[in-house]
């Protein structure tokens, strides 16, 4: 009777990663459905439920089955983000770039102060502490601003501001990594180290870019085909990147911006990622939320606490020093400053390299971080969702009122 069913059923890990991506989808449109939470917050909130500090559904095979699922969409958000830095718009807007600057620099010299003078981590932990609070979610700015199909000032300026803060941030992580390696060699082969991981990164993202051009004049200007172009070159790019032991994140980020700035022949064209893009967000917030955890951070609260608040007023004091160049009301510079909030996708990713880099490195710095990533999950969507709605940016007919 081998034809009948086994009893007691078990699913194995790709339908349980199935089911787990199904009531994702459900949980983010009871979110919508409230009229005030973000799609983003159901998806996470169901990925907390699955996951161990809820039913404990997800089983380990389901996050390995998960793991090349979140890679590619981080990989996909990072060429995506990389295209939304516009040179013209840094031309159009004089105030834009130092904006950007002053934003990511306020937060990298407070979080730094903070995590070195009044938590007592060494020096390089607090260099990386103020490293990674630098970038601002590219996945859930992008994601909402899609959902709201908000545009206006603000937003434009939100994903340009998170492009140029993540690419700051990207630049000195990829600098610092290789100083927290198990060996200590000199300063020299580190140093050598980092800048080879830092021009490689920027070269194989270029080359790659000067790759699509070519492919892109050979099968001509026909959207099915680039389409398969980018996602190919995405893949790609990320395994290079691997192999060359470079920087995925900084290699796929210059891509982008090169597709956005440097086609001066216009052979490729503008396409639409969104809807693919889309699904690995879910995916990536789902199991963002299988990973949220909130117990074990109560000694560290105060610490992670004052981390997001620093942070927050860094960012708003950044954005009011080039108010006045950029021609922002104060409506405005406060709605920038809340859609900076997030922290998820990038920062994760930064935190995971620390563990494969050195498993023994700074387990308390991991910990604030996890805490401080955890909290912007659950506020952060909400926060960048109630300044586009209210700029009145948010043109979605059933956007949020």
């Amino acid at each position: 009777m081998d034809f009948l069913p086994h009893f007691p059923l078990r699913l194995d890990s790709m339908a349980l990663f199935g089911l787990t991506l199904l009531l994702g989808l459900i949980g983010g449109e009871f979110a919508k459905r409230t009229r005030f939470l973000p799609i983003i917050s159901g998806y996470i909130a169901i990925g907390f439920l699955v996951g161990p500090g809820g039913f404990n559904i997800v089983t380990n095979s389901v996050l390995n089955t998960a793991h090349i699922f979140v890679e590619i969409s981080l990989s996909i958000i990072l060429f995506e983000l990389g295209r939304h830095l516009d040179f013209r718009w840094l031309e159009r807007d004089k105030g834009l770039l130092g904006m950007a600057a002053a934003e990511s620099a306020f937060t990298f010299i407070s979080v730094f102060s903070l995590i070195y003078f009044m938590v007592g981590l060494p020096k390089l932990h607090a260099l990386l502490a103020g490293t990674i609070a630098i970038a601002t979610s590219p996945a859930v700015v992008m994601m909402i601003a899609y959902d709201l199909s908000s545009e206006g000032p603000v937003t434009r300026r939100t994903l340009i501001l998170t492009s140029i803060n993540n690419l700051f941030a990207l630049i000195l992580f990829t600098f610092l990594l290789p100083f927290i390696q198990h060996e200590t060699p000199s300063l020299l082969i580190k140093l050598t180290q980092a800048a080879y991981q830092l021009s490689g990164s920027f070269i194989l993202g270029t080359f790659m870019f000067l790759i699509a051009e070519l492919i892109a004049y050979f099968i001509g200007k026909h959207k099915e085909n680039q389409f398969i172009l980018f996602v190919g070159l995405v893949m790609l790019t990320t395994n290079l990147s691997q192999l060359f032991n470079l920087s995925t994140m900084l290699s796929l980020f210059t891509l982008g911006i090169a597709a956005r700035n440097f086609d001066k022949n216009h052979v490729l064209l503008e396409i639409d990622l969104s809807w693919l893009t889309r699904l690995f967000l879910i995916i990536l917030f789902v199991i963002t939320g299988v990973h949220l955890q909130l117990y074990g951070l109560l000694p560290f609260m105060s610490a992670i606490l004052l981390f997001i608040l620093i942070r927050s007023l860094a960012k708003t004091a950044g954005i009011f020093l080039f108010a006045k160049t950029s021609n922002l009301t104060l409506q405005q510079i406060l709605a920038i400053s809340l859609a900076l909030t997030p922290m998820a996708g990038v920062a994760i990713g930064m935190s995971n390299l620390l563990v494969a880099f050195n498993p023994d490195f700074g387990h308390r710095l991991l910990l604030i971080i996890t805490g401080v990533v955890a909290i912007l999950n659950i506020i952060g969507p909400v926060a960048t969702q109630f300044a586009f709605v209210k700029t009145n940016e948010a043109l979605a007919e059933d956007s949020i009122k």
